[in-house]
């Protein structure tokens, strides 16, 4: 399979397109059986059809391969030709962390200051890369249960391994990408003007703390069944993230701004729709290797 370095940029602005455009998102689904846990997301747009099915397969590990894997398929809206198909767990890491990124630059993020992330796995790694691209970071902050992996990606963009409490009383940014069942984000600690991102979903992940929700007032989310996947959204005010980058919304907002993501079919979308114009049409062969 062709080696896809992501563009940070690229993949923002092909996501704020498509929040842009009139598409449609079905309903998600998924199954649980015997530690097996799959689900499906569909999105129609922009002339194609993406669809993602995902899972959590507990024998991988065990065989060398990661725990989340799936695939990312997209399609012509009009013929129904398939025009890519693609591994789905570097695209959703993308479009994750392309998320975060268009809903700190319509919050008002303007860049630099102290970067701190919560979390060192998949996830914290594309937000590292993607965010410090974007904005630009004076410094970079990493706090994780694992001293070792916080140190390395800290390491990378020239950064401190911390402990979590300092690393949310110094940062302008935190970002929590972890699997924590217990709060890491605690709004008592958390600068006046801080943007917040949470990227732990669904239930039973809690990663923000209820003082950061009354700090917020209101959450900026990807998914009007936000509150529903999650305690992190749940009652609060919220806006969708959609309708904050198409202007015209409003929100309380308060002396914090947070963005909360549990996933969306349209994200996977704009993935697929990035991959494809950035490989051309050959993209649809990438499956047979």
């Amino acid at each position: 399979m062709e080696r896809l370095d992501p563009s940070p940029h690229d993949i923002v602005d092909e996501l704020e397109s498509t929040l842009k455009s009139d598409y449609t998102e079905a309903p998600r689904t998924s199954l649980s059986r015997q530690g097996l846990w799959v689900g499906a997301m569909i999105a129609e747009g922009r002339g194609f059809i993406a669809a993602k099915i995902v899972g959590v397969f507990p024998e991988n590990p065990a065989r060398g391969l990661p725990l989340v894997r799936g695939r990312l398929l997209l399609l012509d809206a009009e013929t129904g030709e398939r025009l890519l198909e693609w591994p789905a767990e570097d695209p959703t890491a993308w479009r994750t962390a392309a998320a975060t990124a268009l809903a700190l630059k319509h919050l008002g993020f303007k860049g630099g200051g102290v970067l701190g992330i919560i979390g060192a796995g998949v996830q914290a790694r594309v937000h590292a890369q993607f965010l410090t691209h974007l904005f630009g970071f004076d410094e970079v902050l990493v706090a994780s249960r694992t001293w070792e992996k916080a140190r390395a990606l800290a390491s990378l963009y020239g950064g401190m391994a911390v402990e979590r409490r300092e690393l949310l009383s110094k940062s302008d940014v935190v970002v929590a990408a972890t699997t924590s069942n217990e709060p890491v984000v605690e709004g008592e600690l958390l600068k006046s003007g801080a943007y917040v991102a949470s990227v732990g979903a669904p239930r039973p992940v809690r990663e923000l703390d209820d003082k950061v929700k009354s700090r917020a007032r209101c959450v900026v989310v990807d998914s009007p069944i936000a509150g529903e996947e999650s305690d992190d959204a749940r009652g609060v005010e919220s806006i969708l993230l959609s309708d904050l980058v198409r202007g015209g919304a409003s929100c309380g907002f308060g002396d914090i701004r947070v963005y909360k993501s549990v996933g969306t079919p349209v994200l996977d979308l704009a993935a697929a729709i990035y991959i494809y114009r950035t490989l051309g049409s050959h993209g649809q062969r990438e499956d047979q290797h």
